[in-house]
């Protein structure tokens, strides 16, 4: 584990320990379950306080990528995927976004009927059937999330069970049954997972999740899926850019 910092720059010790420890991470040089050298190995690999590395560490477990266990030291954690709010992305191009591939485990595939909330989100009568997907999500055959997908039921295209395995995108599915997807309405809250949802995603601890909803429209306007999704917490990271508001526009 070779340093890489900068005695002479005027960027913090303890920031340069940080970014050089995240990269490897990043990189695959330092894998998830590895062990991350002691705090005095550090100290001497990189020449400086045991101060600066215990500050760098911190920043690194507040981050997600690496955890500290009592009685083991301080191991590498699976480093978390940001995904762009401003962009509509499939859970499939996100994941491969990442170099890494997507799958899931098909849960449910069924006819049901809307109930006043999903009828509401996909602007039809309660009791109108729409088909219901429901899948748990993986990344690299990691279980991150699980999709409870509501898709109106349209003259234009039928959907069948048999066309879904674990490698298939639902919206690459419906755009070649000619569906044209222009933009979605989500919200994003964390909530606190029951036992049935901390049993499906593998969590043992109480993490909070990131749950998200999601309208999807056509380019008539027309609501097509609406899909309820839960992401583990200490897996997805969510960024957006923000403009200066400009009173003047």
């Amino acid at each position: 584990m070779k340093p890489n910092i900068d005695k002479d720059s005027r960027v913090p010790l303890h920031f340069q320990i940080y970014e050089d420890i995240r990269g490897k991470i990043e990189r695959k040089q330092l894998l998830a379950g590895d062990m991350l050298l002691s705090e005095s190995e550090l100290q001497n690999l990189y020449g400086v306080s045991r101060i600066t590395v215990r500050r760098a560490i911190q920043d690194l477990e507040n981050e997600g990528y690496v955890k500290k266990s009592q009685g083991k030291g301080t191991i590498i954690c699976t480093p978390k995927h940001r995904y762009d709010l401003k962009t509509l992305t499939s859970f499939s191009e996100d994941i491969t976004k990442h170099g890494e591939i997507s799958s899931s485990i098909i849960r449910e595939f069924s006819i049901i009927k809307a109930d006043t909330k999903i009828a509401q989100s996909l602007n039809i009568l309660e009791g109108d059937e729409v088909y219901y997907l429901e899948r748990t999500r993986l990344s690299d055959n990691t279980i991150v999330g699980l999709h409870k997908a509501y898709i109106r039921m349209s003259n234009e295209f039928t959907l069948d069970p048999s066309e879904f395995n674990e490698k298939t995108s639902l919206y690459e599915t419906l755009i070649k049954k000619g569906v044209l997807f222009k933009s979605a309405d989500e919200i994003l809250e964390a909530k606190t997972p029951d036992n049935n949802l901390k049993q499906i995603l593998k969590i043992e601890d109480t993490i909070p999740i990131f749950y998200k909803e999601r309208v999807t429209y056509d380019t008539s306007g027309i609501p097509i899926e609406y899909v309820k999704m839960y992401y583990r917490s200490d897996v997805y990271q969510y960024k957006v850019t923000l403009d200066v508001f400009d009173e003047n526009k």
